[in-house]
C-alpha cells in the first residue's frame, strides 16, 4: 500500500481522542489532587484567538499528570445572561421582533431552547485542539447545584449585611434594558452641541437640556465671587412653575461654561452625590425605555413620552421661544458613556439594584496580594488590581435581563401576593 503524499490529520485525530476518553486518561488517577476549573465560555460560543490562553490550563493539566498528581481538569458553560440575551435578541429583530412581545416566562424559556440549540459547539471545538478535560465532570452555571450555590452565597451575603437594595444611581442601557457595571462601559470623545440656557438671572451650559426637568438646583463654587450673592436664592426653573435653590459646592469647574452648573441628581453622578450632600430630591424624568417622563409641574406636556433625542431637540425649540437659549456651542468635544455591547449612549438613572458592599471584602484581597498569597503574571497586572481596588466602590449585582439565575428576593403584590423579582 503506497504511502499518502501528505498527512491529513482530520482523518486520524478525532479517532485517537476518542480513544483517550474511552480509556479514562482525562481522570484523576494518584494521591495528591491538583484542580482547575476552565473558565466557563458562553454556552453558544465558538472558538475565537481569546481561548488560546485554555491550552495553558491544557500544559498544566499535563504536566501535573505525568508528575503523578490526580488532575481534575473541570470544564465549564457560562449562561452569560447579558450575552447570550443580546444574541437571542438580535435574532429577533432580524425577524422583526422585539423583547418586549413576550411575557417574562415564554421570554426566558424562548432563550433556553436558542442556547440549546446553539451549545455544545464549544466543547467539540475544544476536543478537535486535544485538550484534556474531564468532560465527564462538565458544568453548566445554571445547573441546579450551581443556582443552588448562588442562592446560599446570597443568603449568607443577607445575614452578614453584605448586600442591600437601594435606588442608587447606576449606568443603565436603554436599548438593552438592563443596568452595567462600570467595567462593562465604554467611553467615546464626540462633539455636540453646548447650550448656554437662562435660568433667570443665571446662565448653564449643558449638552442635556432635556434633562433640566429633573434639576433640583443650580449650583456655584463657593470661591466663585461672581455668584456669592445668588447663593442661597432660588430661581425659576424655565418651562416649569418650579423654583430651585442655588447652593455652593466644590465639586463645580469655576471654567467650565459660565460656572454654573444644573444640578439634576437622576441622571448624573456628580450630581448624585452634590444631591446627598444637600440633601436635594431626586426626580427621574427618563425612564426605562430611554422615554421621558415629567412630573406635573412641566408646562410643555408634549415631551411625556418622547424619545430623549426627540425630547432635547422640543425643549431646546421651546427654551428659544421663550428667549430662553443665550447660545449654542456647535462643536463641543466631550466624553459620552457608551454600552459596550450595543454602543448606544448609557443613561444614568436611578433603578432599583441590588448592590455588594465592598469595603469590607477589598482589605482580605489586598493583604493577600501583598504577602504573595495570590501571585499575577504578568507581574503589572498586580499594580492594576491594587489602583482598582482603591477606586471601587459598591458593585451592583442587578441586571434587568431575563436569561440567568434571579435574585431570591420578593416584593408584596396586594395584600395577600408577592412575586419573586429580578432586578
Amino acid at each position: 500500500m503506497a504511502m499518502e503524499s501528505k498527512f491529513e490529520h482530520n482523518k486520524v485525530e478525532a479517532k485517537i481522542y476518542s480513544e483517550w476518553e474511552k480509556s479514562g486518561a482525562f481522570e484523576p488517577r494518584g494521591q495528591n489532587p491538583y484542580t482547575i476549573l476552565m473558565p466557563p465560555p458562553n454556552a453558544n460560543a465558538s472558538l475565537h484567538a481569546g481561548h488560546g490562553m485554555y491550552t495553558i490550563d491544557d500544559i498544566l493539566a499535563r504536566f501535573r499528570r505525568m508528575q503523578g498528581y490526580a488532575v481534575r481538569w473541570i470544564p465549564g458553560r457560562d449562561h452569560a445572561g447579558f450575552e447570550t440575551q443580546f444574541v437571542y435578541e438580535k435574532n429577533l429583530a432580524k425577524e422583526g421582533k422585539s423583547r418586549l412581545e413576550y411575557d417574562r416566562q415564554t421570554l426566558y424559556q424562548n432563550i433556553a431552547k436558542f442556547v440549546e440549540d446553539n451549545s455544545g459547539l464549544i466543547f467539540e471545538q475544544f476536543r478537535r485542539l486535544g485538550f484534556s478535560a474531564d468532560w465527564e465532570r462538565a458544568v453548566f452555571t445554571l445547573d441546579p447545584q450551581v443556582v443552588d450555590m448562588v442562592y446560599q452565597t446570597f443568603r449568607r451575603m443577607v445575614n452578614e449585611e453584605l448586600v442591600y437594595r437601594s435606588d442608587y444611581l447606576v449606568n443603565y442601557c436603554p436599548h438593552c434594558g438592563t443596568s452595567l457595571a462600570e467595567l462593562e462601559i465604554n467611553h467615546v470623545e464626540r462633539t455636540d452641541k453646548l447650550y448656554y440656557i437662562k435660568y433667570g438671572p443665571l446662565t448653564v451650559a449643558t449638552v442635556r437640556p432635556e434633562t433640566m426637568f429633573g434639576d433640583s438646583a443650580l449650583s456655584v463654587h463657593p470661591k466663585d465671587k461672581r455668584y456669592t450673592s445668588y447663593v442661597g436664592s432660588e430661581v425659576l426653573l424655565p418651562l416649569t412653575t418650579r423654583k430651585i435653590p442655588v447652593i455652593a459646592d466644590s465639586m463645580v469647574d469655576m471654567k467650565f461654561g459660565t460656572g454654573v452648573v444644573k444640578i439634576t441628581p437622576a441622571h448624573d453622578p456628580n450630581d448624585f452625590e452634590a444631591g446627598k450632600r444637600h440633601k436635594l430630591p431626586t426626580i427621574r424624568v427618563i425612564d426605562q425605555l430611554g422615554r421621558m417622563t415629567l412630573p406635573k409641574d412641566v408646562m410643555i406636556s408634549e415631551i411625556n413620552g418622547m424619545k430623549v433625542k426627540a425630547a432635547r431637540e422640543k425643549t431646546v425649540e421651546e427654551l428659544q421661544k421663550i428667549g430662553a437659549v443665550e447660545k449654542i456651542d456647535e462643536h463641543y468635544l466631550h466624553a459620552v458613556t457608551v454600552c459596550y455591547k450595543c454602543g448606544r449612549d448609557m443613561e444614568p438613572m436611578t433603578v432599583p439594584n441590588w448592590y455588594i458592599r465592598v469595603e469590607g471584602l477589598k482589605s482580605p484581597v489586598v493583604t493577600a496580594i501583598k504577602k504573595k498569597k495570590t501571585r499575577f503574571y504578568p507581574q503589572k497586572f498586580e499594580k492594576q488590581i491594587l489602583e482598582w481596588m482603591k477606586i471601587m466602590h459598591d458593585w451592583p449585582i442587578s441586571r434587568q435581563v431575563v436569561w440567568g439565575i434571579r435574585i431570591p428576593a420578593s416584593d408584596p403584590v396586594g395584600p395577600h401576593h408577592g412575586q419573586i423579582r429580578s432586578f
